[in-house]
């Protein structure tokens, strides 16, 4: 996978989660946990995956609407 993928996660678990049932490895240099906006600081042309919980945390507005500063594209994933 060389394209550069950004997961918005209620928590790192829901993270691991979505990337095994992906497919992928959670810790490859290509996937991105949202854990913070500073996570995703010199982030671009990144796809981003919004998963589980992640509408409920407290910071889920300043991460949604700075994960659009990095997007190349964006969806949500499929509940689990």
């Amino acid at each position: 996978m060389s394209e550069l993928v950004v997961v918005l996660a209620g928590n790192h678990a829901q993270f691991r989660q979505w990337a095994r049932a992906a497919g992928l490895d959670p810790h490859s240099r290509s996937l991105v946990y949202a854990r913070d906006v500073d996570a995703l600081r010199g982030i671009h042309g990144a796809r981003v995956v919004r998963c589980g919980t992640w509408h409920l945390r407290p910071d889920w507005r300043e991460l949604d609407a700075y994960s659009a500063v990095c997007v190349d594209r964006t969806e949500m994933a499929p509940a689990t």
